[in-house]
Order: C-alpha cells, then structure tokens, then sequence
C-alpha cells in the first residue's frame, strides 16, 4: 500500500466503469510496455501467458482509451508482419516533489517513464501555505514548459524528508521542517495542488527512483542510503518497495547508538564550519565545497564506524545485492565512503558469508523527485 493517499483521479483516466483507471490484468500489459518501450501482441501474449484473443481483449481498450497506440507492421524475419504497442507518452504525466529542509525539487515525468521538465529551487520558506504556493507555481510552469496538457495529470507524488508515525501520512521531520511536522500532508497538499497526492518519506521515493532508473536496470535487491540533511534510505526487494508496517523500513539513521555521529550532510556542514570553511545552508555549500578536498577526510574518520555499523546491519539482515549511495551525496564523496566501508563478516571454513555490492547512485540528486513523480503512475496504471 503507498503511504498517504489523498483525493479523486480525474474522470478522465476512469474506465467505462468509473471505478477504475485500469484492471490488474491491463496493469500487467502496461507494466510490461512501460518496461520494453514496444512489444507486438504475440510479444506480449508469450511474455504473460495469455491468449492472443485475451491479449485482444485487454490492448484494444487501452487503444480506444488513448493509453496504447500501434503502429504499422513491421517484418521481422519470416513470418507475418507484427504491429508494436507502445505507451502513449503524452495520455497521462505525474508530477513528482522531494521536499527538503531547504530546497523542492521537481520533476514532470509522462506515461512512457520519460522525464519531460526538471526545476530545483530553495524553499523560499518552510511554512507550510508559503511552500504551498512557491510549489504549486514551480509545478504550473514545469507542466507549460513542457507542453503537457494540465488535465492530463494524472496526480502528484511528494517525497517528505522524516519518518511517519503510524497515522496516515503524518510524518515527524526535522526541526527545520516544524511546519509539516505531525499533520496530514495529503490532504492538505491535495487542497491546494489540486488531484490526487500521494507522500512518501524521501528515502523510499528515492529508491524507487533507483530502482527504475539507476540500479533497478540490473538488480531487483537493493538498499538506498539516501544523504541529505537528515540520513535515511529505504529497500527494494523483488522489485518492489519493502515499506514496513508503518511506511519506515530503511530508517537505517535509527541503527546507530545515540552517541555515535550521523553520516548526514548537515553534519559534514558543521565540520567544514569547524574547520574554517563555513556555509550558510546546506545549499550553498554543496554548490560550493570540493568533496574531494583532504579536509574532509578527518569527517570520514568520524563517521566511518557509522558507516561500517550499516552496511554490516543492511548485509547481514537484508542480504541484498547491492548497496547505493544517493540523494544530495556527490558521487565524489560517495566514492571516498566506499573505499572506507569494512563489513563484518568473520571467515568459517575458508568462506565470508556473501556480501553486497557498494556503489554510488548514477540518477543524482532527482532521485526522490523521480521515485515520487513513479506513486500515482504505479497507483493508476502499472504494477
């Protein structure tokens, strides 16, 4: 289940029944598109197992819908020509936001998985209606950028830096963020965004961002280390979100004795201040600072038991494939921290138990944006 729904889909993307805006069976054939880019109907009947009369049944909807187009037939080898299906991009687009201590970004991504406007911007201010407008103006001139019909929007999916307390969509961020601190964010951001939102913490957006962007093209098993002000993740098992119980897994920050330093940015902020190099906010000094200065090395030397402590916690519990480093983190200093990590992992008979993979994110800072933008397409359309 996504974490705090808020509001109705447009009518627009209803079936005939106007309960839906597509059955599990058309979630599968659309999935498969979204995935290939194009298949025939026999592509898609052999990769589902369905009939071809079936595979009938479900395309020829989509197509009259306006979801699925196909196009003329293509030889390819011996055999009777093939049409290909293919999404049609611009039926349907989600807007998707990672809100952060001091800064929104935001990007429009169509139904075909192509991102189509991307805007960074600092928070002009963390109350909550002021933030409100600046985003709600940030997503109208995006949508007119890029010369989508606003009506096609099929929701907006926001990413919220904290963990959620076990009621709806209320999340408990950081200080900066008392504002949207313990208050029902979808619905209220639904008021004044307009259509269905969607919100998740910024961790778990971020890793469905990988997922089906970066690391997700080659593993299905995965953990997030999401470095921002705050530090979080989140897990993607089989392809899919590993959530919780409460919308908290991948909290990894909570593994870490209270005496023991964060491995967040804001703190490697702090240190930099310490050592003569101070910055206004967050920001500013990703904008300015050189991760690959010497001087960060003794923050490394800090926080490399926090480090350490994690991934020997993700190897050990989750067994995962692979473990990226995201979010604000510049590959340059993600690359520092990975030659740093030692797993716990004592040797029996001449064997270490199998241990992941250690890689920084290749989408960047709009991992969050484009995972959130994936809530309502995922919710609508796809499996």
């Amino acid at each position: 289940m996504i974490h705090g729904y808020a509001g109705e889909f447009p009518p627009a993307f209803l079936r005939e029944d106007g309960r839906r805006t597509a059955t599990d069976n058309e979630r599968v054939v659309m999935t498969l598109l979204h995935r290939t880019g194009d298949a025939s109907r026999a592509d898609l009947a052999r990769a589902t197992g369905l009939t071809a009369q079936s595979i009938t049944r479900l395309v020829d909807p989509l197509i009259g819908r306006g979801l699925l187009v196909e196009g003329a037939p293509e030889i390819a080898g011996r055999g009777k020509p093939s049409a290909k299906l293919r999404l049609v991009a611009d039926a349907a687009f989600a807007v998707g936001l990672s809100v952060m201590t001091d800064t929104v970004s935001l990007v429009v991504m169509d139904l075909a998985g192509t991102i189509r406007g991307r805007v960074e911007a600092p928070l002009v201010s963390v109350d909550f209606a002021r933030a409100n407008e600046q985003i709600a103006s940030l997503i109208d001139h995006a949508v007119a950028e890029a010369g989508l019909n606003p009506a096609r929007r099929i929701g907006t999916g926001v990413g919220v830096t904290g963990y959620f307390i076990g009621d709806g969509a209320r999340l408990n961020p950081p200080a900066q963020l008392d504002p949207w601190a313990l208050i029902p964010l979808d619905t209220m951001l639904a008021e004044r965004l307009g259509g269905p939102v969607w919100v998740d913490n910024d961790g778990n957006v971020a890793a469905v961002g990988e997922a089906m962007l970066g690391a997700g093209r080659t593993t299905g098993d995965f953990a997030y280390l999401y470095f921002a002000a705050g530090f979080g993740g989140g897990v993607i098992a089989g392809g899919v979100p590993m959530r919780g119980s409460h919308g908290n897994a991948g909290e990894f920050a909570s593994t870490l004795p209270e005496s023991w330093p964060q491995p967040n940015l804001d703190n490697l902020r702090l240190y930099l201040a310490v050592h003569g190099h101070p910055y206004d906010d967050l920001h500013a000094m990703l904008a300015g600072f050189d991760p690959g200065d010497p001087l960060i090395d003794g923050w490394l030397d800090e926080c490399a038991p926090s480090f350490n402590l994690i991934a020997s916690v993700i190897s050990a519990a989750l067994d995962p494939d692979l473990i990226v480093l995201g979010g604000r983190l510049p590959p340059v200093l993600a690359e520092r921290i990975i030659a740093r990590i030692r797993f716990t992992n004592p040797e029996r008979r001449g064997h270490h138990r199998p241990a992941p993979r250690i890689t920084p994110s290749v989408i960047g800072p709009d991992a969050a944006a484009i995972g959130a933008a994936m809530l309502p397409l995922r919710a609508a359309f796809f499996g």
